[in-house]
């Protein structure tokens, strides 16, 4: 069976060209690997409707704030978006389009989506990779930062709170904040999503799966 390849933009965004591609679209090409080409398409305009819906609770003239607490209530509230405790590993957890339809998916998976309906909504977030965890950030124009936990329906968290989360998972302690509460580039979020999937995959006994996005992996650090 011939491997899926992914395309020479997802391969020039993991060697960090992070103009190469959306996140959205380099999550679509990962969920492609785990069950075949896909009507994106589908997938993008759920999340343009998704946006719409933010901006028209929050209105039309509002930014920063307002816009994050609209769109919490969008995909929190109304769609109730959550973790999924039950099957943390399955590999449907990291198929952005499996986890829409779902409502339920991994911290980072969730967070993709997050970043996406907001930066269509005209809310710009940042993904933040904590260890054993992975969040939103946003900034407001006074300075002002807020984490949130799309795996916990949108909760907003202060640094200290992720902190304290980190070591309760953990155990150990956390890097400098700095470092740690640095926006991760769009490299970075799609090599970790295709690092959970591979571990989805291992754990499942699903050695050519496994093998596959190792594959990826390697294509990416040598291309």
């Amino acid at each position: 069976m011939t491997m899926m390849e992914p395309s020479s933009r997802l391969i020039r965004l993991l060697n960090g060209d992070e103009t190469a591609m959306e996140l959205d679209e380099a999550a679509m090409e990962i969920a492609a690997l785990d069950h075949g080409d896909l009507a994106r398409h589908a997938v993008f305009r759920q999340l343009d409707l998704w946006a719409a819906r933010v901006r028209a609770v929050a209105g039309s003239r509002a930014r920063g704030a307002a816009l994050l607490h609209a769109l919490n209530h969008v995909l929190f509230e109304e769609e109730r978006l959550e973790g999924d405790r039950e099957d943390y590993y399955a590999p449907a957890n990291s198929c952005i389009d499996l986890v829409m339809a779902r409502r339920k998916g991994l911290p980072i998976t969730l967070s993709v989506i997050c970043i996406e309906v907001g930066r269509r909504a005209g809310l710009p977030l940042s993904g933040v990779s904590l260890p054993a965890h992975f969040v939103c950030r946003f900034d407001d124009e006074d300075g002002v930062r807020v984490m949130l936990d799309p795996f916990e329906r949108g909760s907003l968290l202060t640094e200290e709170d992720c902190l304290q989360r980190i070591s309760e998972m953990t155990g150990a302690q956390a890097p400098p904040a700095a470092e740690l509460f640095a926006p991760a580039p769009k490299s970075r979020i799609i090599a970790r999503m295709l690092n959970n999937m591979h571990g989805a995959y291992w754990r499942r006994g699903d050695i050519g799966k496994a093998a596959e996005v190792i594959q990826w992996l390697r294509l990416v650090s040598h291309g």
